[in-house]
């Protein structure tokens, strides 16, 4: 029970003592808006800031004061006392970096509140210059807005900067603000005497390290606001660039003086690398002949001296640094002249006084001049971070050389400055190079505004080059000679058109011409198929030399040809020839009937590598042509379209055999597709099981299977019919049954609708 209200009156006395620190102007929110104030201030004036200074300033001076006193007879300073004065300092810094932000927040207000002043005027009155607008103001704006795009993307970076800034200065004041209150809850609840001077002295660090992180913020908070306000003010300059540029470049105009103008200052500049080339020029000789006599007393010297050998180094740089320079001097040359080139261009084409054709010849002309511009600023870009890394080399170089070795040191500081002009140099050719590539992107971003003010008739012209370049682009060379798209299309052409031409002439020579020569229907086939592979050979051949393209253009695809046929394409050679002994010997003709192994049918067309044939069911078969030269092959039309046909019938036995012959020959004699040469002929051939078999054998013209077999059916139908009128029987199968049976068959009849009785009844 003692505990308890031991515990419980600490824990009142405790609270007795605790004391809640009064709001102070330090403590501000860190997300304060900007307004009329400055940005960050809390409403605290610069008064209030420089008051608080000059406070500083006091409690600083008098802790100098004690700490030059405690060290005045040479005793060593004590830290508490070094520890405040450094404190103090650093605070009396805050506040001075405070004062300057809210000087610079007021600024960037009043900067701000111009630019929208003069936005305002700019919407209601337009350009303070007088209309028409000169070419270089158009320059100038272009040039301001490039620049303020560019920082577009750091105002974003900077401001994530401030703000991460702020996080952490927030942090660090709340952190420094609970050892604060630590330090005082420890000194006041603190009974014992001797204690108290220590914890005095804690409370009164906290409080100076809590003070200087709550200005860390404060400051902190300013500058976030005043990058707000300089990003604010970016905007409203961004806008009224933006729209002073559009109303500038509806009433710009570029005269000839204004173009004289541009030109001469690039002839200044011509005439200054000039003078400069010519004198490195002449420099060149002398720092050749220096190096050569450094590196021979360098090459006679016995010992090697560190100072000769840098002199050497030294002589060589300098040689080395001339070269360079007369090398891209002549490259800055090359890109002023480019330079001229492109304002005169640029002048054209805004005042509209060039061609549609050339415009587009300037355009890729630009395009490759930027590509090219490119690599080489990349590669000086390069080289310059390569100088930079050797000049670092030698200031450190130069700092390790001992000071009483005066002649080495003076041709490394040498190498030094020859590393800077040779730095000079990479940078002006950079700069110079980089200026010419921005003037090309300028005349693209013109000749860009100039297709969009183009009509439909420009619009067809430029559909036009397309297609005409597209006609005459090549795609390959042969022997010197081009092989265009306009040459391959029309030798396709004239290939398709002339093989077409080829085809109608040789069926027209078959139709018409072929009968009158007597040749029938497969000489005219085989002699149509040669006559219009040779035509299809001359039509290329022709075609290729209408569009003046050489044979030889055609030996790599001949080379593959034959490793194909060696290798790959035996079959198809192995048929394409057999086509042609076929065309040649003609075992086989179009419209013969054929029979192989299991196809029975006419052919209807003999092609290079197959023939079709046409079978009786009207399926096309596609045979190939080795087929018919491999295989037995019955042609039943090769020689002559005569064909001996057979019907075979058979008569009851007791049938008049004489007058079965006379009416078989009747119905024979009746038919008018039986040829009476040879003359038919009819043969009682055997007696058969259960008939007199006779044969009628008689001669048709079959160009078909099927006319045989209608023949055959007439004469089956035409002697049945006879045979009927004459009271013959055409037999049919008979059997005689005989019966062994051990007892008598019971034979039993009976009458329909009765019922059955069982056996067993």
């Amino acid at each position: 029970m003692s505990r308890r209200l031991l515990l419980l009156l600490c824990i009142c006395a405790l609270g007795q003592n605790i004391q809640i620190p009064r709001a102070s102007a330090d403590t501000e929110s860190a997300d304060a808006p900007a307004t009329s104030q400055p940005a960050g201030s809390n409403g605290l004036t610069k008064a209030q800031i420089q008051a608080d200074r000059a406070q500083v300033a006091k409690d600083l001076a008098a802790a100098k004061a004690a700490l030059e006193a405690a060290t005045a007879d040479g005793a060593e300073a004590p830290a508490r006392l070094q520890r405040e004065t450094e404190l103090l300092g650093e605070i009396d810094l805050q506040l001075g970096q405070i004062l300057a932000a809210l000087e610079q927040s007021a600024e960037l207000n009043t900067s701000l509140e111009q630019q929208k002043t003069d936005l305002d005027n700019l919407r209601a009155r337009g350009p303070v210059e007088s209309a028409p607008y000169p070419f270089a103001l158009l320059e100038t704006l272009g040039a301001e807005l490039v620049t303020e795009e560019a920082r577009a993307e750091s105002r974003v970076d900077v401001i994530d900067l401030a703000t991460s800034a702020l996080k952490a200065a927030n942090e660090q004041a709340e952190e420094k603000e609970r050892a604060r209150r630590k330090a005082k809850e420890a000194l006041d609840t603190n009974t014992d005497d001797a204690k108290r001077p220590e914890l005095s002295w804690a409370l009164r660090r906290a409080e100076l390290e809590s003070r200087s992180a709550l200005n860390d913020r404060r400051l902190r908070t300013i500058e976030l606001g005043n990058q707000k306000l300089d990003s604010a003010i970016h905007e409203v300059r961004l806008t009224f660039l933006k729209e002073k540029l559009a109303v500038v470049k509806q009433n710009a105009q570029f005269t000839r003086t204004g173009l004289e103008e541009f030109l001469a200052r690039l002839d200044e500049a011509e005439y200054r690398i000039n003078r400069q080339l010519e004198y490195a020029k002449s420099d060149l000789a002398l720092r050749d002949s220096q190096w050569a006599e450094a590196r021979r007393r360098l090459d006679n010297a016995v010992e090697k001296p560190a100072a000769l050998i840098e002199e050497v180094e030294a002589r060589r740089l300098a040689r080395q640094a001339r070269q360079r320079e007369v090398t891209l001097l002549g490259q800055q040359l090359q890109a002023i002249a480019e330079a001229k080139q492109v304002w005169n261009r640029r002048f054209d084409v805004f005042n509209q006084q060039v061609e549609k054709t050339k415009i587009d010849t300037w355009e890729k002309e630009s395009k490759d001049a930027q590509e090219k511009l490119a690599r080489d600023i990349r590669l000086h870009r390069t080289r310059l971070e390569e100088l930079r890394r050797e000049a670092v080399t030698l200031d450190s170089k130069i700092a390790a050389v001992v000071e009483d070795d005066a002649q080495t040191r003076r041709w490394i500081i040498e190498q030094r400055t020859q590393i800077d002009q040779l730095i000079k140099i990479f940078s002006d050719t950079v700069e110079r190079l980089e200026g010419t590539r921005r003037l090309h992107d300028k005349l693209l971003a013109q000749i860009g505004d100039r297709r969009k003010t183009v009509d439909w008739g420009e619009k067809l012209d430029d559909v036009w080059v397309v297609v005409v370049d597209v006609w005459n682009y090549e795609l390959t060379s042969v022997s010197d000679n081009p092989i265009t798209v306009r040459k391959v299309v029309i030798g396709l052409l004239l290939f398709f058109f002339g093989t077409l031409i080829a085809r109608r002439l040789t069926k027209l020579l078959a139709r018409r011409f072929f009968p009158r020569l007597g040749l029938n229907e497969g000489a005219a086939a085989a002699v149509q198929s040669m006559l219009f592979y040779l035509l299809v050979l001359t039509v290329a051949m022709l075609s290729l030399r209408i569009v003046n393209v050489p044979l030889t253009a055609f030996t790599i695809l001949g080379g593959a040809l034959a490793i194909g046929i060696g290798f790959g394409s035996q079959n198809v050679m192995n048929n394409f020839i057999s086509g042609l002994i076929m065309l040649v010997e003609r075992p086989i003709r179009v419209g013969d009937l054929i029979e192989i192994e299991d196809l029975i049918g006419t052919v209807e067309h003999i092609g290079p590598r197959s023939t079709r044939v046409r079978a009786p069911q009207n399926m096309d078969i596609i045979v190939p042509n080795s087929s018919f030269l491999e295989k037995n092959v019955i042609n039943w039309t090769l020689s002559d379209d005569r064909y001996r046909a057979q019907v075979i019938v058979g008569v009851e036995y007791g049938s008049p055999t004489r007058d079965v012959t006379k009416l078989i020959e009747k119905a024979l004699e009746e038919h008018g597709k039986v040829l009476s040469k040879p003359a038919p002929v009819i043969l009682f051939s055997d007696f058969g099981d259960n008939a007199l078999i006779f044969e009628a054998h008689f001669w048709i013209v079959m160009r078909r299977l099927m006319e045989r077999r209608i023949i055959e059916s007439d004469i089956r139908f035409r002697v049945d019919s006879l045979f009927r009128e004459a009271g013959i029987v055409i037999a049919y199968p008979q059997r005689d049954v005989h019966l062994d049976s051990a007892s008598p068959i019971t034979v039993r009849v009976e009458q329909a609708g009765q019922p059955r009785e069982s056996p067993d009844e």
